[in-house]
């Protein structure tokens, strides 16, 4: 929604508010997609947010309170009475019913789940049950499910019945007769076979499922593995129990990719709201990593400092090859980092992707190390300085961009968060390592660069 048009339509709604025109409100804001209506409450103050809210039909509201960013949602779910809130909530798929159950104060949530359905409450207190960030979670327990002896005839009987509770879906599952997982049927399929042929008989056996207890992220390298719109989840017994559709696994990536950022500057989205002591800590260690970093490189240059003091002009490039070692190293890591998250390297695509950055290192290297080299020769007409620096960029672009890649993996490995730990880390190391190549290879070649 543009800028101008979204200062209108906010001028609009407060101007029929204080009109307290509801019928011109309500029709106005059914004209708007439920996400675009979520986007105009979030610029709206929490008087306002509870007056329109209000207005929406249940079924519209439960949409609407979806689409809410968090903290708008929290605001509104603190100023709904239980009547209005477990009005909106029964009307959401159990998924999504769970989610905000758990946003609220045990009690209030208590209280909701009493109002609601006997089925709905029944269905969330069991979604609650899973633990955070897994499958069984993540999952909503409305799925159409078949008995493989069943006809398509009555395949698409069932589908009939359950069409009003799950709204959109693409998939049949096809259980035995203890509820277990043993086939799919695509929709499309079943539309175009006779009505009498068994669904074992159509039904594709190959289906792909995921456990209740599969971390959230794993799920989401599932669904882009097999480029799925969904997949159902079974218990340890094989049984059928709920299904993930491709919209839950685009909140988790946008979850995951928020909270590690957050924690790789130690800023995690659990700590916004603490008090100021406990942000601090969280920050400390990367703090810390840095000020290490930092005595470390000084006592190098200490012990390099006989090197320095008889061909100064070396001071000018420490800065600019630790750098550039870091900046490398980092874009390696995050390469990396991002590949492993989403399931693209695996056992097999290490060595492969180290010897690619590795590549990618030593043309980087040359050319980088050709030009600042071609620049500290034209500077202080002295080619071997030249040569000293270009070789002392080049190697520590090298050194940085294996390491790279290298240490999410081991971090990995040693079931360390790479996106936690890898970058401090990396800058740590590529700093020291740049600083100790360049002076060992200017101490080396000292007496060519005092001639």
């Amino acid at each position: 929604m543009e800028e101008e048009s979204l200062r209108k339509i906010l001028d609009n709604l407060r101007r029929y508010i204080k009109q307290d025109q509801r019928f011109l409100l309500r029709d106005l804001l059914h004209t708007f997609h439920p996400a675009d209506v979520a986007s105009i409450l979030s610029h709206m103050d929490d008087e306002e947010v509870e007056y329109l809210f209000g207005l929406l039909e249940p079924e519209v509201a439960s949409e609407v309170l979806r689409e809410m960013d968090e903290d708008a949602r929290e605001h509104l779910l603190g100023r709904l009475g239980f009547e209005r809130l477990s009005e909106v909530v029964g009307r959401m798929e159990s998924d999504d019913a769970a989610d905000i159950i758990s946003e609220l104060p045990e009690d209030k949530a208590e209280r909701v789940l009493e109002d609601m359905s006997p089925q709905a409450s029944r269905e969330v207190r069991e979604l609650l049950q899973h633990r955070e960030d897994t499958a069984g979670r993540l999952m909503a327990v409305e799925v159409v499910a078949v008995n493989q002896d069943d006809t398509v005839d009555r395949a698409i009987a069932a589908i009939r019945k359950a069409v009003d509770e799950m709204g959109e879906f693409y998939y049949v599952y096809v259980v035995d007769d203890e509820g277990r997982l043993v086939g799919v049927l695509p929709l499309a399929r079943l539309l175009v076979s006779r009505s009498d042929r068994k669904v074992s008989e159509i039904m594709k056996r190959d289906v792909v499922s995921v456990p209740e207890d599969m971390d959230q992220e794993e799920v989401a390298q599932i669904f882009r593995r097999y480029d799925l719109v969904a997949v159902p989840v079974v218990d340890e017994d094989g049984k059928l129990i709920g299904r993930i559709t491709v919209d839950d696994v685009m909140e988790v990536v946008e979850e995951e990719t928020s909270e590690d950022i957050g924690r790789m500057a130690g800023t995690d989205e659990t700590i916004r709201e603490e008090a100021a002591w406990k942000i601090a800590w969280a920050r400390f260690p990367w703090i810390l990593t840095s000020l290490l970093s930092g005595l470390i490189s000084g006592s190098i240059i200490g012990a390099f400092q006989g090197t320095i003091g008889r061909f100064l002009p070396l001071t000018v490039f420490i800065p600019i090859i630790t750098a550039m070692g870091g900046n490398i190293g980092l874009q390696s890591a995050s390469i990396t980092v991002r590949g492993l998250a989403l399931g693209k390297i695996d056992t097999f695509e290490i060595w492969k992707r180290v010897l690619r950055e590795a590549r990618v290192g030593i043309m980087m290297g040359v050319f980088c190390g050709g030009t600042v080299g071609l620049v500290a020769t034209l500077w202080h007409k002295n080619p071997a300085f030249g040569l000293v620096v270009g070789v002392a960029m080049w190697c520590a672009i090298l050194v940085a961009a294996t390491m790279g890649t290298v240490v999410p993996i081991i971090f990995r490995k040693f079931k360390v968060d790479p996106a936690i730990a890898a970058g401090p880390f990396i800058t740590m190391s590529n700093d020291i390592t740049g600083l100790a190549i360049y002076l060992s290879i200017a101490t080396a070649m000292l007496k060519w660069l005092v001639e």
